[in-house]
């Protein structure tokens, strides 16, 4: 699995002080309104919640203040994510170094209520072994929440490093050029059509932002 800094051409420390300062804007009014309608009811009052590429923890650390009494696990390959979250205060969080595309996640089947992923999934070769991960560990009535990049034109995706992540200069534009590719691998028909083939079945979407789309399957 590629390592965040071959990606996006950054430094660790850069890219979770990127995450940690966007998180309100990438987590705001819009997706908890989503999130409120749309996959809270289906969720018991004691969830499991998994969040595959968790980052520095900070979306869990929301849901624990809307379900206290839930179990939060999060993932990632990254370090310094997981040393952040852990020092989060008031959290509790069970945050580990994994890579789900080596080892399977310790959870038995049919046991998690929630698995998160956000902004991960298309950084893998092969996305079918890892939903095959995510439906095994998924309860009954439980819910995937994808949330990830769309296609979009050059011109658009540029404009979007420029004015919304504040990325300027000569380098900007080349880490632009050489994420485009990276970012814009799937359209939402492609999305559908992959967690179709992984036997999970889409209960909901939108376009939260021009460069995502949510999904919501089980």
């Amino acid at each position: 699995m590629p390592t965040h800094q071959s990606l996006a051409g950054s430094t660790d420390e850069e890219l979770l002080r990127r995450m940690v300062d966007t998180h309100a804007d990438r987590y705001g009014d819009t997706f908890w309104a989503f999130f409120t309608a749309r996959v809270a009811p289906s969720l018991p009052t004691r969830p499991v919640i998994v969040d595959l590429g968790c980052g520095p923890g900070l979306l869990l650390r929301d849901l624990g203040l809307r379900y206290p009494s839930a179990s939060l696990h999060g993932y990632d390959i990254t370090p310094a994510m997981i040393a952040y979250g852990r020092q989060l205060a008031g959290a509790k969080l069970t945050l580990e170094l994994h890579d789900v595309t080596a080892k399977p996640l310790r959870h038995p089947a049919g046991s998690v209520d929630l698995v998160s992923m956000s902004s991960v999934l298309h950084v893998f070769d092969e996305p079918l072994p890892v939903l095959a991960e995510i439906r095994r560990v998924l309860a009954p009535r439980g819910i995937f929440l994808l949330h990830d990049w769309v296609r979009q034109p050059l011109e658009t995706y540029m404009a979007y490093r420029r004015d919304v992540i504040g990325e300027t200069g000569p380098d900007a534009m080349r880490r632009g050029f050489r994420l485009f590719p990276v970012h814009n691998k799937y359209t939402p028909d492609d999305w559908r059509w992959l967690l179709a083939e992984a036997g999970l079945a889409l209960r909901d979407h939108t376009q939260l932002r021009a460069s995502h789309q949510i999904f919501v399957a089980g």
